[in-house]
Formats: structure tokens, C-alpha cells, sequence
């Protein structure tokens, strides 16, 4: 049901006037809008708002949020037709993401009602069809008043990507839409519900497995089949499972490969007539983690073993591409990803502010060879890190956790599960605080459901993980510092500062390390980020106006001091960028195996910023310090 649909904005519950008068008058007339895709986005193309992306324009269409959004289409023709024809079958209206909450019409009556953009939301419409309904219609009615970078954690209750309500690097651009694939399904017999794939691979009989899990009912006949290169397996199996099915010699899954991966698609079927059938895209690789040398008893392992060889973890944070990540397209993806592939990105941590990422994302970086580190999604919010512990949001928890394996699980580039971001057991802001423990209920709930559901992969409680979530100076050779977060910024008012610090560095793995640089010029002229720089007042004026994108990342450049031309400066402070963050990749590289990895904070601008800890600009493009890294990245161990 992707395409063009039609989009109405109404006051607040103007559109439920309609369900007893037959009539509501809307606040936003129709326009197209296509899906998958947000309200803003549709706005835009209409000329009703500003491109959000324009200096302060975002804030001109901050009035989306306060409105109510239908997405409508009239249904198939022969839907029915097709219904009379087969009296036993169920019409499924399926959707993968609808962001946030609202309800399900038909011909303007309510079938169904969801809220939580992060679990797939299915509404049976049968007896609507059956009755000769015409039109069906998303209505979104509630975008919760969600808090972004500064907060509590504890007081974090809906399911939506975080990142959308202002962070260090995006504006406040809150997304509403049809945000993933949205399908009916016309269903008979017995259902395939909740198929989940994964594979093993032995390494030393040189063989794969695949693993197969089902939601149908005790004693239902299944058909697996798993084809690809020099396999050809076909078993009858019954029942929900987990069945394996040894599948012999396989082709390796590669990291980073100058060749085609070889893939298999597993397809699972009901084996009765007309039955249910899910296929299922999976490689076969080996993924295990080892000790660092020298790590203090009791660390976790940050040494990753791919198909036998210790391999050096360099990689990027991943955040949204767009805070309206409904707009996406297949090429923004590409464009990024292949830009880490060239830079030699091993692993990408795919930060708990933002959705489970799209399967867009991760059949591309199973294609491409990059691994994929996905947390859930929570993160840290400064006033407090701590997760909610009452039953009813840990059940939502297990049932967040359930769905992501059941979507993913099947990818090998997916290597590892947490909870979440910089996650903490403290109540309130301590900035010297301890990592969440394994025992608090969320976390519990979690590596109970990673466990039973993907046993293979590798879970972590959070990530910092270990006895201090920073490295810091005053405690280098005390065995505390295992998987830390930052610097972002710190020690490095002078390169000599900064070489002090990563030349004593004792961590195990760098999982978050970022330094500011600014965007390159062109992004600055087009969206409104350039002016006068000649005199002092001019140089003000301008960080000013920087301020208003990226306070944060200021500092650095003191642009009332400035000397020499704009384009001078952003250029000097892009090299610094580069020359830090090179020098830290480089000298944690050679730590290895004492060392893990160093992942950058962060991989790329999801908004054009004027300055931020991306190494990949607003078009996906590399700045010099992506292209540093890649120095380091590529020679890698």
C-alpha cells in the first residue's frame, strides 16, 4: 500500500465530530502524502511549511505536533470480491511503524487503535470489507509531551524515538507518519505468526545450521526450505519449534568483502494447501568475544572473533539519518553506509535515542560487511539515567525486546544486544555513577528475552558497562575502566593535553569518543549559517547565530577571537577534528589486543548543524575526519 495517499489536518478530536454528522471541518486541507512517509515531510512538498532544515525554520512547523493527522486511501477494488470468494479468510491491515498513536477507520468508523511507533500494529478489517467499505484511514491523534537531551530517564514512558525532541544535533522536529512498510494481507488456514530465523556456524566442522522458530499451533505441519550457494535443503518438520536444520558446507558471511556475499534465503511454509509462508535472507558467519590481554578479572570480553580472527573494532555511532526518518529513501542509506565501508568501518552501534533500525539499514550492512551493535531504545537523559522498574513497563519492555529479535535476528550483521544508552542506577544527577546493574528489572527482562529468543548473540547489560562510565586521568592503572564513554571534547584544550591523555588510556574498549569540527562551507551557505565576518561584531553575530544549532560545539572554535576568513576557520577546525580523532583511533589500534575498539561519536549530521561530533556532514559526505579515520580503520588489525 505504498504510494500516494491523501493527508487532512484537524483541531484536536475535529476529525471524531465526523463519525455522528458525517462532516468535520478540517484545519489543514487535503494534500497528498506519500507512505511511507511523514506529515512533515508531506507539508513540505506542499509549500504549507518551510524546509525544516533552514536555520531557525524548524521551529515553523512546531505547530504539526498540536494538530491531528489522517492518512487516507481508498481500498483495493477487488478486496470484496476476493473476501467472498474465500468465506474462511481474515483482511489484515499490517504496519511496521506508525508514529505515535491514534486509531484505525474504515469508511470514518473506528476498527482499531494503537500507540507505540516501536512494535509492529496490526488491526483485523474484515467485517468492515465484508460490509462494502471504500476508504481506510490512519488517523494520528497523540504525540506525547516527551522530553529530549536533558531529563529523566525514570519519566520515560512512550515508545518514540527520543532524538526527535532536541538533541546537541538536531532542533526539536518531532516526527508523525506512516514510517515503515504498511500491507493487506488476506490470510486463510493457519497462520505463520512470529517467524523467526537465525544461523549458527561450527567452525570446526565447517558447517552451518539454521535455526527455526514458529508461532503456529502443536502439531502443525512445516515445510523449511534453505537454498543458496551449493545448498539445496529441504525438511518436514511440525509444530512451533525451535527446530534446527543442519544445513552442511556453507559460504562464510565476510567482514568488509571484496566479494558478493554469499547469502541463503530460508523459507518457512505451512504445509497444508494455500498455507501461510515467510522466506527469510541469512548468511553464515562465526562471531565469538575473548578476553583483552590484560584485562582485570572480571571484565567483560571486548575482543571480537569473526569466522577466527581478532578483529579490531573501529566504527561510528549510528543516529537517525533525518529526525522524519519516514522520508527515507534506499540511496540516503547507501550513500552513508558505503561511505563507512570506505572508510573501513567495522562495527556500527546504533544509539538507543533512535528506532530499531530500518531493514533497509541491515540488509545493506549485510551486504556491505559492517557489523551492527543495536541497543534499545533508552538512553540517558542527564537528571537522571535510570530506567522505570514497575511490572507493567518492564512487560512492555519484554515485549519491545521480543519484537526486535523477531525482526532482526535473522541479519549477520547484527552481532550484539543492550538495553540501552549510558544507562545508570542512580535516582538522581551523580556524575561519578556506576553503569545500570543486571538486576534491575529492565535489564533482567531483557537479557532474559535476548537469551532464550537469539541465545547466540552476544548481550550487554548498557553501554558504558564496568566499574566507571568514563576514563579519567586520576584513576588510569586502578583496572576500572572497561567499556567507557568520551571524551567529547575534554583534554584537549591543547594537542599536547590530548596526546597525554590517550598516550596513558588503560580502557578496554571506546565505545562512544567525539570531537567537535564544523560543517564544511557549502552546508553552512546553503542553509542560512553564513554572513559577515570581518569585524569583531560580525564574528559575534555570527556565533550567535551558530549558537542556536550548536551551542555545545563552540567552544573550539572561538569565533570572536577569529582571525583570517570564515572559510579559514571552518577548515582549520575541521583538521583539528581530524588530527584529535586520528591520533586516539591510532594509538587505541595499537593497544590492541589490549584493546577492543573505538567507535566515534558520532558517525554522521542528521541536520545541518554548525558544528557537531560528526565525521560524515548533513549529505552523508566524509569531513577530514572521516577521512583520517579511515586511515586508521583500514590498517587496522
Amino acid at each position: 500500500m505504498s504510494g500516494t495517499w491523501r493527508l487532512v489536518g484537524y483541531w484536536p478530536n475535529a476529525w471524531a465530530v465526523a463519525q455522528y454528522s458525517g462532516f468535520a471541518a478540517p484545519d489543514e486541507p487535503e494534500l497528498p502524502a506519500s507512505v511511507p512517509g511523514s506529515v512533515r515531510g508531506a507539508l513540505v512538498a506542499a509549500g504549507v511549511v518551510p524546509d525544516p532544515h533552514h536555520v531557525l525554520a524548524a521551529r515553523e512547523s512546531e505547530w504539526v505536533e498540536h494538530r491531528h493527522w489522517a492518512f487516507t486511501r481508498d481500498l483495493p477494488g477487488d478486496l470484496a470480491a476476493e473476501l467472498a470468494e474465500r468465506p474462511d479468510a481474515r483482511v489484515l491491515l499490517r504496519a511496521e511503524a506508525l508514529d505515535h498513536a491514534g486509531k484505525i477507520m474504515v469508511d470514518g468508523r473506528e476498527v482499531g487503535e494503537w500507540r507505540g511507533s516501536l512494535v509492529p500494529v496490526e488491526v483485523d478489517i474484515t467485517e468492515a470489507v465484508r460490509a462494502g467499505a471504500m476508504t481506510l484511514s490512519v488517523q494520528f491523534t497523540d504525540v506525547p509531551a516527551e522530553m529530549g537531551l536533558i531529563g529523566w530517564t525514570s519519566r520515560v514512558r512512550d515508545w518514540k524515538a527520543r532524538c526527535g525532541y532536541y538533541w546537541d544535533w538536531t532542533p526539536r522536529l518531532v516526527q508523525i507518519g506512516i514510517a515503515g512498510p504498511i500491507a493487506l494481507e488476506l490470510r486463510a488456514g493457519t497462520a505463520l505468526e512470529n517467524v523467526l530465523v537465525t544461523t549458527e556456524y561450527d567452525e570446526a566442522a565447517a558447517s552451518g545450521t539454521v535455526v527455526v522458530r514458529a508461532g503456529v499451533p502443536d502439531g502443525t505441519a512445516l515445510t523449511v526450505t534453505v537454498r543458496g550457494p551449493g545448498v539445496d535443503v529441504r525438511h518436514e518438520l511440525d509444530g512451533p519449534g525451535p527446530h534446527r536444520v543442519a544445513v552442511g558446507a556453507v559460504g562464510l558471511w565476510q567482514l568488509l568483502p571484496d566479494e558478493p556475499q554469499p547469502f541463503y534465503e530460508v523459507t518457512v511454509t505451512v504445509t497444508e494447501s494455500g498455507g501461510d509462508s515467510e522466506a527469510r535472507r541469512v548468511g553464515f558467519r562465526s562471531v565469538r568475544w575473548q578476553a583483552a590481554d590484560d584485562a582485570p578479572d572480571g571484565a567483560e570480553p571486548w575482543i571480537c572473533v569473526v569466522n577466527g580472527t581478532p578483529r579490531f573494532l573501529g566504527g561510528a555511532n549510528w543516529v537517525p539519518i533525518r529526525p522524519d526518518y519516514a522520508d527515507l529513501s534506499e540511496h540516503d542509506y547507501r550513500i552513508r553506509l558505503e561511505a563507512y565501508r570506505d572508510m573501513g568501518v567495522r562495527i556500527l552501534r546504533v544509539w538507543g535515542g533512535g528506532p530499531l533500525e530500518s531493514e533497509t539499514f541491515y540488509d545493506l550492512c549485510d551486504e556491505l560487511g559492517i557489523l551492527v551493535w543495536q541497543e534499545l531504545p533508552l538512553s540517558s537523559s542527564g537528571l537522571d539515567n535510570t530506567p522505570p522498574r514497575d511490572d507493567e513497563y518492564v512487560r512492555q519492555v519484554r515485549e519491545l525486546a521480543t519484537s526486535y529479535v523477531y525482526r532482526r535476528a535473522h541479519h549477520p550483521s547484527l552481532i550484539m544486544w543492550d538495553t540501552g544508552n549510558e544507562l545508570t542506577d542512580e535516582a538522581d544527577y551523580v556524575f561519578d555513577v556506576l553503569p545500570l546493574s543486571a538486576d534491575h528489572p529492565v535489564a533482567a527482562a531483557a537479557a532474559d528475552v535476548f537469551g532464550r529468543l537469539d541465545p547466540d548473540r552476544r548481550f550487554v547489560v548498557t553501554s558504558p558497562l564496568g566499574p566507571s562510565m568514563w576514563a579519567l586521568p586520576d584513576k588510569w592503572g586502578a583496572g576500572i575502566h572497561h567499556d567507557v564513554h568520551g571524551p567529547w571534547d575534554q583534554f584537549s584544550e591543547t594537542f599536547e593535553e590530548w596526546q597525554e591523555y590517550w598516550t596513558a588510556d588503560d580502557s578496554l574498549m571506546r565505545s562512544e569518543v567525539g570531537v567537535s569540527g564544523a560543517s564544511p562551507m557549502d552546508v553552512l551557505a546553503e542553509y542560512g549559517l553564513t554572513g559577515p565576518f570581518e569585524t569583531e561584531e560580525d564574528r559575534v553575530a555570527l556565533e550567535r547565530l551558530w549558537a542556536r544549532s550548536a551551542p555545545r560545539w563552540l567552544v573550539r572554535l572561538k569565533l570572536r577571537e577569529a582571525t583570517g576568513s570564515l572559510a579559514e576557520v571552518v577548515a582549520a577546525n575541521q583538521q583539528r577534528q581530524a588530527r584529535l580523532l586520528a591520533f586516539a583511533a591510532q594509538h587505541t589500534a595499537d593497544r590492541f589486543p589490549r584493546a577492543g575498539g573505538f567507535i566515534v561519536w558520532m558517525g554522521h549530521d542528521c541536520f545541518p548543524v554548525a558544528a557537531s561530533q560528526a565525521v560524515l556532514d548533513f549529505y552523508g559526505r566524509p569531513k577530514p575526519a572521516a577521512i583520517a579515520l579511515g586511515e586508521v580503520f583500514r590498517k587496522a588489525p
